[in-house]
């Protein structure tokens, strides 16, 4: 009896060590085999980079063929097209697009720009234009344009019709006196805004304007922006007061000579 346990145990033990040494010839198998496939996939990769390149940078199959423009009319488009200045029948992943970026962003016509890519075939520039809320009088019958930002971008010889003229001293239109302008006009009731003749700044912010009612023409002092419905109100009420001038640059206080 002992005689067969000991021969089962011997068996089971060349069982085990049969089984042990399996396992560790699949594990150096494995071991062997993976330079190779880290050779494989590194090879793979640097191959599919290549096509990429090759694609992107020197085929013909991904060439610039045109350039759509986003966010103007058909008009300032072909001005965009010109300034961004983007090569066609290249390579499109070789077009600078920063570059392009650039050029335009120096024109100051626009508040953003953009140039991306699109493939297969075409460059995509989207830009903001600026929008002009005054014009500043230069000499020679221009007019200097203004947005909002208190930012000059552009000289034209005739203005919108919805952009008030004015006249500046000192060196042009600053951001405030820009709001002050434009919070003026919006304020001031509808038959005192198609009254108003001319306006003008000095020292940058300072709003005067004139402006005709039923008893002849007024000089408004106006002032700097802030307080304009109070200032508008005023206004509508002097103005049927006695008084060639009326001051409103302190609503607090109105003054009227």
């Amino acid at each position: 009896m002992r005689l067969l346990t000991r021969a089962r145990a011997t068996d089971e033990a060349g069982t085990g060590l049969s089984s042990a040494r399996a396992r560790f010839e699949r594990r150096a198998a494995r071991a062997r085999r993976r330079p190779w496939l880290l050779a494989l996939l590194v090879t793979s990769a640097l191959a599919a980079l290549g096509v990429v390149v090759w694609l992107g940078w020197f085929s013909s199959l991904l060439l610039a063929e045109r350039v759509e423009v986003r966010g103007v009319s058909a008009a300032q488009a072909k001005m965009v097209r010109q300034v961004a200045a983007l090569p066609l029948d290249v390579p499109l992943l070789s077009v600078d697009t920063t570059a392009a970026e650039g050029r335009l962003e120096r024109d100051r016509r626009w508040v953003r720009v953009s140039v991306s890519r699109r493939l297969p075939h075409t460059l995509v520039v989207e830009v903001t234009p600026r929008v002009a809320v005054l014009g500043v009088r230069l000499g020679a019958g221009q007019v200097e344009l203004y947005d909002l930002e208190g930012v000059a971008f552009r000289t034209v010889d005739r203005p919108p019709a919805s952009v008030p003229v004015v006249s500046a001293s000192g060196g042009g239109a600053s951001v405030d006196g820009i709001r002050a302008v434009v919070q003026a006009l919006s304020a001031l009731d509808h038959r005192l805004r198609k009254g108003v003749l001319d306006v003008s700044l000095s020292g940058g912010d300072r709003v005067t304007f004139r402006v005709e009612v039923a008893g002849g023409v007024r000089t408004v002092l106006w002032g700097g922006p802030g307080d304009a419905a109070t200032k508008a109100k005023l206004v509508a009420i002097l103005v049927k007061e006695p008084g060639q001038t009326i001051d409103v640059t302190v609503p607090d206080a109105p003054v009227t000579r």
